[in-house]
Parts: structure tokens; C-alpha cells; sequence
């Protein structure tokens, strides 16, 4: 393998790392997220193997992020996120999430993810299924 592409692949996987703990999540979180296995995972952040374009894309829409996050070796990027939306409530859940001790945050976070996954996947079979009606 040449150097350049050891490169692309160090860098990546310390981009992967990085994004994946700033959002609090494990390997699994990430695996559920995306369906793709927590093995590979682990492999794509240690780079001991080459990712295909299309599960670079899957994790980056998982981590919603651009692909160029992922693979871009400018690793000081600021994440900015518009706080000013959140509505009180949601703020209050916020605060009271963030006191819970790291393994009970863990464990909201793993359940949190699959009722995201679950209802990722009921709207992409509705489109999908929208998408058969408008063809036949």
C-alpha cells in the first residue's frame, strides 16, 4: 500500500474516532445507526482496511456530517451547533441527560439510536413504498 494511501486511511480513521466520541457513541451506537457491524467499525478506526465510498457516505449521514469531515486532515474543525432552536424543554432534557452518570447516558444513548434507526427505516420503506405506488 502506498504511502499516501496509508495517509487517507490514518487520517480517516482518527476522523471516524474523533466524530463518533464528540457524539457520545459507541461503536455499537454507531453500528446501529448504520447497520453496519461493530467489527467493522473497530476495523475502519484502527484503518486495517480500505472503506468502500458508499459506507463512507452511511457513516457520514449517521454522524450527520460531510463526507469531506470524514476524510479532510484538518482535524481542528469546530462542530457548531444552533443551540438557539432548541426550545426550553428540550434544553431542561439536555441538562438532566448530561448529569446522569456516563453509563446510564450510555444506555439512553443506545436506545435513543435504535428508536432513531427504527424510525429512519419505517420512513424509507413509506418512500419506498410511495415510490412503487408513483410507478405503477
Amino acid at each position: 500500500m502506498n504511502t499516501q494511501k496509508n495517509k487517507n486511511l490514518l487520517t480517516f480513521a482518527k476522523n471516524l474516532k474523533r466524530l463518533r466520541k464528540e457524539r457520545g457513541l459507541s461503536q455499537y451506537d454507531l453500528s446501529d445507526l448504520t447497520g453496519i457491524s461493530q467489527r467493522m467499525i473497530g476495523h475502519y478506526e484502527t484503518h486495517a482496511i480500505e472503506i468502500p465510498l458508499q459506507k463512507i457516505k452511511i457513516i457520514a449521514k449517521a454522524l450527520n456530517v460531510n463526507i469531506s469531515d470524514l476524510l479532510d486532515s484538518n482535524n481542528n474543525k469546530d462542530i457548531i451547533y444552533d443551540i438557539d432552536k432548541l426550545d426550553t424543554r428540550s434544553l431542561k432534557k439536555l441538562k438532566d441527560i448530561l448529569s446522569l452518570p456516563a453509563n446510564d447516558r450510555a444506555d439512553l444513548y443506545r436506545m435513543l439510536n435504535k428508536l432513531l434507526r427504527k424510525n429512519q427505516l419505517e420512513r424509507e420503506k413509506k418512500l419506498q413504498s410511495n415510490e412503487y405506488n408513483l410507478v405503477v
